[in-house]
Order: structure tokens, then C-alpha cells, then sequence
């Protein structure tokens, strides 16, 4: 099963899934992530500690915060937001630095209206701006239940050099140094490196760098590029290569993805 309704209003999606017997890898949004489950129990894994939600619990993660989840032996459909850092501010009247407080929680009533809304928002009746007015009502509950705190920011000495690696990752995805070259680059050993890395972005560098690849990917699909140019373009080994790892992260092929979002 895969995702069922998809919605992508300005930059806001809005997503109806089945992922029973799909267990999702570790990664990271861009986006702030707001879901509750229709159906199922998940298995939640964030930021190293573990927990689970069920149909009254609601999910709310932050704009880099590392997860993964697996269904546990029942069927698990949810709704899911992914909303933007400018947009959360503009419909919530936030600071964009500012974050969730709480993650994953009970909330029944919270969760009844994440469904409602979800419903409201695939319908295509309802206008992108009606969409975006139901939005802004659902987050001012959220918020009043997690609560809200600035974003911690680290300038340590490896935080700052995590976040050099990181960038010339991302400025030489398409041909990316080997982890001994980078390694022998900022003179760390590969032991060293991938420690430092993965205590700021909570992924090893090429596990993270293999996230970032597939979230360009879907950008690019979305804006009409064909499969075979986008696996082209980024270096997958192959068509089959790319859909695979798409599938794997964002559970859709990406062939699906593009016919939901054209059709809507």
C-alpha cells in the first residue's frame, strides 16, 4: 500500500496514507510533520528514543529531526501535514525559528480534528485558501497542547564543521568524495567523522546525503521532470535504482506520486 490522497497546496502537502507493512527508514523533513492515525499503531523511533502512537495520539515533528517508524501487525492509515517553517509562521503568527515543544502525545480530540481536517483539505471543492484557513485553526490547537520553544542552536566546533561537511555534500551530490578522501580532508579519521556528522544532522553523512538526494528528487518530480531525467540527473544507477529508493522513503513510487498530483 502507498499513499492514497495527496494534496500540495502552495508549499503545504496534505497526505492520506496506507503503510502497513511498510516500515520507513531513518531521515528528516524540511517541514514541520503534524499526523494522527485513522488506523494501526506505529512504532516510533525519533531523535534515539523510542515510543508509539496509536489512533489518539498525535505525531508532531520538527524541521530536521531524525525518524523512523514501523506498523505494528495492524493495518496503519493516517493523515499527514508537512508544512513549511515561513508557513507555519504565517498562519500562526510565530518567530520561523521557533519549534514544538512535545512530539508524540495523546489527544484524542486533537486527533479526531487532524482527521476532519485531512478530509476537508483532499476534497477539491474546498479551495487552496479555505484549505490554508482550516490549517491555520487546526495548528492554533496544536500549539496550545505542545506548546512552543526556540530552536536550540549549537556553534560548537563540531557543529560548525558538521555543517561545512554537510554543505560541500550537498554542493557535490552528483559526484560526492569517498568517506576516506573526506575524511583525510578535514584530517579526521572515517570513525571520527561520521561520529561528529551524525551528532548534529543524527544520520551518518552518505545515509543523510542519500535523504537529501531523494527529497531533490521529489521537488524535481513535482515541477514535471520525467523519471528517467531525474534519475539521470542525480546519478541513480538506473530507472529502477531511483524508484526503488523513492519508494523505500517516501513510500510511493514516484511514478504515482507524479499521476496523484497531476490528477488533482
Amino acid at each position: 500500500m502507498a499513499i492514497t490522497g495527496y494534496r500540495k497546496t502552495g508549499t503545504v502537502e496534505i497526505t492520506l496514507s496506507d503503510s502497513t507493512n511498510h516500515v520507513f527508514p531513518r531521515h528528516s523533513h524540511d517541514e514541520f510533520y503534524l499526523g494522527a492515525n485513522l488506523a494501526g499503531r506505529e512504532k516510533i523511533w525519533l531523535d534515539g528514543k523510542r515510543s508509539e502512537a496509536s489512533i489518539a495520539d498525535i505525531t508532531v515533528y520538527n524541521p530536521g529531526q531524525v525518524q523512523a517508524a514501523t506498523p505494528t501487525p495492524y493495518n496503519w492509515v493516517y493523515y499527514s501535514f508537512y508544512i513549511p517553517p515561513q508557513v507555519l509562521a504565517e498562519l500562526t503568527g510565530l518567530p520561523e525559528d521557533d519549534e514544538f515543544r512535545k512530539s508524540v502525545f495523546t489527544a484524542p480530540d486533537i486527533a479526531d480534528d487532524i482527521i476532519k481536517t485531512g478530509a476537508y483539505c483532499l476534497d477539491y471543492a474546498h479551495s487552496d485558501d479555505e484549505v490554508l484557513e482550516r490549517l491555520a485553526v487546526l495548528l492554533k490547537k496544536v500549539l496550545q497542547r505542545t506548546g512552543c520553544r526556540t530552536k536550540l542552536i549549537l556553534f560548537d566546533q563540531d557543529a560548525v564543521l558538521a555543517a561545512r561537511i554537510a554543505a560541500q555534500l550537498k554542493d557535490e551530490l552528483l559526484e560526492p568524495p569517498s568517506l576516506n578522501d573526506l575524511s583525510a580532508q578535514y584530517g579526521l579519521s572515517a570513525v571520527q567523522l561520521v561520529r561528529i556528522f551524525s551528532a548534529s544532522y543524527g544520520l551518518p553523512p552518505f545515509a543523510w546525503l542519500k535523504v537529501e538526494k531523494l527529497k531533490i528528487a521529489k521537488n524535481l518530480l513535482l515541477r514535471g521532470l520525467s523519471l528517467s531525467d531525474i534519475a539521470a540527473g542525480l546519478n541513480f544507477a538506473d530507472q529502477s535504482h531511483f524508484t526503488h529508493s523513492f519508494k523505500e522513503m517516501f513510500n510511493i513510487t514516484p511514478g504515482r506520486m507524479s499521476r496523484l498530483y497531476k490528477g488533482a
